[in-house]
Parts: structure tokens; sequence; C-alpha cells
């Protein structure tokens, strides 16, 4: 290779398609040095134990948005309780975070604490907990999920 090299670069004039020659003669020299490297290392070379796999920066990825978007739902809905008149209740959602979509599985509200502004119009429980579930089916992804409340 590097013999062929040389010869082109006696034989080509001097110019553009000189410089274009070298810098593909180049390349392939650095292939032929290279080529012979995986199998010094073994069959079982891989360039990703030593540079990471894409698969898992993937996967973090999809996680991190899976979270943040369980995040954002559980700041949404605190917020609307809030509006809604109904101070100091905790909710929680149960969602599996690790998969390509997230997949919610049921919402726990706590209502040990619960405060009623004036705005609220009834100050019992039931009518709490008919107003959150009515809030909780207003979000897309949290329809037909159970709903359990701890008094």
């Amino acid at each position: 290779m590097i013999l062929l090299s040389v010869l082109s670069e006696f034989v080509l004039p001097e110019g553009q398609i000189n410089k274009y020659t070298k810098v593909i003669f180049s390349f392939c020299i650095l292939l032929v040095i290279i080529m012979p490297l995986p199998k010094l290392f073994g069959k079982d070379f891989d360039l990703s134990k030593f540079f990471g796999s894409d698969a898992t920066l993937q996967e973090n990825y999809l996680e991190q948005i899976n979270l943040d978007k369980l995040s954002a739902i559980q700041e949404d809905l605190s917020k609307d309780i809030e509006e809604a008149g109904l101070k100091n209740v905790v909710v929680s959602i149960n969602a599996n975070i690790f998969g390509e979509n997230l997949e919610i599985y049921s919402c726990f509200v706590d209502l040990r604490d619960i405060e009623f502004s004036p705005n609220f119009k009834s100050k019992d429980k039931v009518s709490a907990k008919l107003k959150i579930l009515d809030l909780i089916e207003g979000y897309d992804l949290l329809k037909d999920v159970e709903v359990k409340f701890d008094e």
C-alpha cells in the first residue's frame, strides 16, 4: 500500500489531484494498520466496552424522559387540586419509568392533613374525593388508573 502511494506521487502531476490522492492513500494505509487489531485482542473484541454502549445511553435517556413526565403530571395535578380549594393534599403516582413508554399503575392521594380553603363549597372529605377524582380523570395518562385515598 505504501509502495502504491509513493508510485502515485511520482506519476501524478503536482496540483489538486495529487493532494486528494495523498489523503486517500493515507486513509487506506491507516485502515491497513487498524484492520488486524481486533484479531490481536480476540474474536470478542467490542469497542462498546471501551466507549460505552448506545443502548445504555438510550435507556437512560428514556428513563429520564419518563421521570420528567411523571414529575410534571404530579406537579400539575397537585397545583390543580390546590386551585380547586384543597390544600395539603399529597399526590403520589406509582409508575414504571424503565420501559419505552410511561406505564402508570395507580395514584395515591393522602388526605390526612387536608385543609379546605374558603372557595371550596363543602367542607367534607367525600366531596373533596369526588373533586380530586374529577381532576384526575382530566389527565389522559391517568384515565382508568386505580386511585387510592388515605384519610
